[in-house]
């Protein structure tokens, strides 16, 4: 993955990323190639990429490979595939496989699964209150500027950027419909800094066969609102001739996360 980034005016920074070229998995094929080939190499790729389709109906072949299968390259990708995918759906069979599976690293790809699967579930509900490690209150707000439903974005940007934020226990996130009174409360009596982060999502473009999709988050002061900095991900998806949706809700994710982690880098300069 190549990144380059640049200095903006007035120091606003921003980060364009590219997604290296990779073609969309033809999930029937894959399925397919996962239950019947006799050559684990091929079953350890068709693995992987139902793992990158997005698709919900890919669980239930995926949980089979993982318990079933005799290769241990091709239970590592099963589980690897599992956490990819982030479906809830899976955690019954990621947590029955891992009391039966004897590999240790099957087991440890397993339990990597589990975890994220967890912390995913946890990213989509309420955040915690600020703990005692905390110095940084951050609140999410999302600009939908495609032509998807609001709540469908909200939810996909929330998630992604309240997970990655909350990764470090440095950070702590407000609740959806906090008033700015009482996030400003919570920063005063907690003698925490306040940033307030709009991410804007762009329309998703097609150009030839490509799919770039941009996602900028804006970064103020927070309860006062003053703009600190921003951070644009543009993210391009090769091998893409026709609407892809869900290549775009990926690509969202993936922009979201990139631009979080550009912000956690020089939040101490903002």
């Amino acid at each position: 993955m190549r990144c380059t980034v640049l200095a903006g005016v007035a120091g606003l920074a921003v980060a364009t990323l590219t997604a290296p070229a990779r073609a969309q998995p033809r999930t029937a094929a894959s399925v397919e190639q996962l239950r019947a080939n006799d050559d684990y190499r091929i079953r350890t790729q068709a693995a992987l990429a139902l793992g990158a389709s997005g698709d919900e109906a890919v669980v239930p072949p995926l949980c089979e490979a993982l318990a079933g299968d005799v290769n241990v390259a091709v239970k590592v990708a099963a589980a690897a595939a599992l956490g990819k995918l982030s479906k809830p759906s899976a955690l019954p069979c990621l947590e029955a496989a891992s009391g039966k599976e004897p590999a240790p690293s099957v087991k440890a790809q397993i339990a990597r699964a589990i975890a994220t699967l967890k912390s995913a579930a946890a990213a989509s509900g309420p955040p915690p209150s600020p703990g005692p490690d905390a110095k940084f209150y951050v609140a999410i707000d999302v600009t939908n500027k495609t032509a998807r439903k609001p709540e469908d974005v909200e939810a996909v940007v929330r998630a992604a950027a309240q997970s990655k934020l909350l990764g470090a226990k440095e950070y702590a996130v407000a609740p959806k419909g906090e008033t700015v009174g009482q996030g400003g409360a919570i920063v005063r009596t907690k003698k925490l800094k306040g940033f307030y982060l709009i991410a804007a999502v762009e329309p998703p473009v097609y150009d030839g066969s490509s799919l770039t999709q941009v996602v900028r988050v804006s970064a103020w002061t927070y309860p006062g609102k003053a703009l600190t900095g921003e951070f644009a991900q543009r993210l391009t998806q090769s091998d893409t001739p026709t609407a892809d949706p869900t290549s775009e809700l990926a690509l969202i994710k993936l922009g979201v996360e990139g631009a979080i982690a550009a912000f956690q880098q020089r939040v101490g300069q903002l």
